[in-house]
Order: C-alpha cells, then sequence, then structure tokens
C-alpha cells in the first residue's frame, strides 16, 4: 500500500510498505483525512523520527477489518481515531491520567498506524465511532481541537471571562471555537500573520492583535480596566509570547503552555511572584476530553468554513508543511485517496 513514511529531518517520502492487517484487540480503517499539526512540523522541520515512520495522527475514516475479539464494531462504522498508546500500567494510567503515560507515545509519531495510508492498523480502544452529525472531515480535527479543550480544562476559566490566545494557528482556533462552545466570548486572540489574523476575525474573535505592531499588554489592560485576563493560551510557542502571556494575564490568573518549543525560553520570575501566577502545561487530552469534543462537534460548534483547507496527498510539503509554517494556511486536511 502506499504511505508517507517520515524518515529523518525534512525527509518525507511517499512509497509503498507493507499492507498491515489487525492483530487481536485492533482494527483496521480506511483513513478519509489526515490533519497537519505543529507535531508534524516539529518532527519534520527539527526533530526527525526514532525510527522510520508512517506519518499521521489527526485522522478519521472507515472501518474495514476487525481483529479478533472486537465485537462492538462493524465493517463500515465512521470513526475517528484517539493516537494516544498508553501503556496501560504506569502509575499515571493506574491513576487513570492516561494522557500523561511516560515516555509519550502516539500513533503517526512513534508508534506504527499512522494516518497517511490508504490502511491503517490500531487498537480498538483509540477507535470512536462517529455521530451521523459529525463529519469525517469533522472527525480528522477532533484530535486537534480536542488538543485545545484540554488546554481550556486546564485553564479553569467560566462562561463570561476574559481570554487571550497568543498564536492563531490551527490550535489556536480551536481554543477561540472551544471557548465559545463554553460561554467564553470575550475572547483576543494575538497573531503576527495576516492571513491568520483574517481568519480568527471572521471566526468572530472579540479582538484580533498583531504583535509586531501593537502593544499587547496596553490594550488588554485597556479592554479589562488593568485587571488582566482571566487566562492566556500560549499557542505560539516562542519566547515572546510565552514573556507577553506573563505581563496580561490578572494576578491569580492562569497562563497555559499549549504550544509545543523549538528554543530554551528566558524570562524574569517576578510577574509570577508579584501577581502570584500560575503556569500550567496541557498535555495532549485527559481522558473524556476527546468524547466532550466529539458531542460538541454534534451540537454544531466547530464549524470548518474559512479556515479548514483540503489538500491532495502528492505534495503535503509544498501544500501543507511549507505554508503552515510560513503562517499562510490556518489548518490543512490531507484527503487520504
Amino acid at each position: 500500500m502506499r504511505a508517507s513514511v517520515l524518515h529523518g529531518v525534512e525527509d518525507l517520502r511517499f512509497e509503498e510498505v507493507d499492507d498491515p492487517e489487525p492483530g487481536p484487540g485492533e482494527i483496521a480503517l480506511r483513513p478519509a483525512h489526515n490533519g497537519i499539526c505543529g507535531s508534524d512540523l516539529h518532527m519534520y522541520y527539527a526533530t526527525g523520527p526514532v525510527a522510520p515512520t508512517v506519518l499521521g495522527h489527526e485522522f478519521a475514516g472507515t472501518v474495514t477489518a476487525l481483529g479478533e475479539g472486537v465485537t462492538d464494531l462493524a465493517v463500515g462504522t465512521r470513526i475517528a481515531v484517539r493516537p494516544i498508546d498508553a501503556c496501560g500500567h504506569c502509575q499515571q494510567c493506574a491513576a487513570g491520567n492516561t494522557h500523561r503515560c511516560f515516555p509519550p507515545r502516539f500513533i503517526g509519531c512513534n508508534v506504527a498506524g499512522g494516518g497517511l495510508a490508504e490502511r491503517s492498523v490500531v487498537p480498538r480502544v483509540t477507535a470512536f465511532p462517529l455521530p451521523e452529525t459529525v463529519s469525517l472531515e469533522l472527525g480528522a480535527l477532533v484530535e486537534p481541537m480536542a488538543v485545545s479543550f484540554n488546554g481550556i480544562v486546564q485553564s479553569r476559566i467560566e462562561a463570561g471571562g476574559t481570554a487571550v490566545v497568543l498564536g492563531g494557528g490551527p490550535i489556536g482556533i480551536g481554543v477561540l471555537l472551544g471557548l465559545r462552545a463554553i460561554g467564553v466570548t470575550d475572547t483576543v486572540v494575538v497573531e503576527p500573520s495576516t492571513v491568520r489574523r483574517d481568519v480568527v476575525d471572521r471566526l468572530g474573535a472579540a479582538d484580533v492583535l498583531d504583535p509586531t505592531t501593537d502593544d499587547v499588554a496596553a490594550v488588554i489592560r485597556a479592554r479589562t480596566a488593568g485587571r488582566g485576563a482571566d487566562a492566556v493560551f500560549e499557542c505560539a510557542g516562542v519566547a515572546n509570547a510565552f514573556n507577553t502571556a506573563l505581563s496580561i494575564v490578572t494576578p491569580g490568573g492562569r497562563v497555559v503552555i499549549v504550544a509545543l518549543y523549538e528554543e530554551p525560553v528566558t524570562f524574569s520570575p517576578f510577574p509570577l511572584i508579584t501577581g502570584e501566577l500560575e503556569v500550567v502545561g496541557s498535555m495532549a487530552y485527559a481522558p473524556g476530553v476527546f468524547e466532550r469534543v466529539v458531542d460538541l462537534m454534534a451540537a454544531g460548534h466547530y464549524a470548518t468554513d474559512g479556515w479548514v483547507e483540503h489538500i491532495a496527498w502528492d505534495d503535503i510539503v509544498g501544500e501543507g508543511f511549507t505554508p503552515l509554517r510560513q503562517g499562510r494556511r490556518a489548518k490543512v486536511l490531507v484527503d487520504v485517496t
């Protein structure tokens, strides 16, 4: 079968690989769409894979075969894949925190079964049937939207609060949409890319700022009568954004780190001390978050118009990786056909 295999930094090959068969407790599926996200860019441009890997961890498709012991799914079922491959026996797994299993293992990153292939085999436990009202397109977005929503859970923000999202890429957009779904509409998005600023403006952000020209801290202070935002979501993964987050959150508020960083960050702890701030990480999605996003999608909270673009499978780098890294696109789904 054909698959996109990452061999090393900036070495992605479209090649023939063995066609996998489901073993006990596994299912096979035909992926329909696979999203490209910051983790893929991080692997492609910075780290490379541990070993040659069929790429793709944001995907949905149709079940084509069932392994031994799988009796609660049928061939033809449409599913989204939750790609966490937890060990099931470490302290965190035993406590129910499978998303904190260490070292992290994700299908399509460092575990076989990625969605950029004509056929994928995954454990049954990772397959989530989609309601009739949730398309396969939305199904491929459940994973990144769950990443975003987990950050919202970590923030503890409540309906009616004020939020700032630093970074208007796919995860930042997911935070914006997820906040709206829980009743937080006073959301400011900070993004240097003109293309992405236009996207989040059309999606209904309360305000959209350009960090290269706007005094973000001054604007947020003015909007909140000097109080600061109740929660700040760092979705950019750059030092300037991290330091901005510390300067605009309200005393006692939370800064949630949802981004991946390629470089170390230097910062002064003074704002942390004087404001008694909390800086928390958000790792993937806790149990229950993936399902909650599916339910919110079924309720109509994640429209794809204006920010999701589809590309063909034959030029993932030129049409996907490059424009995403340059901020010229918001979200890309590869049509795996």
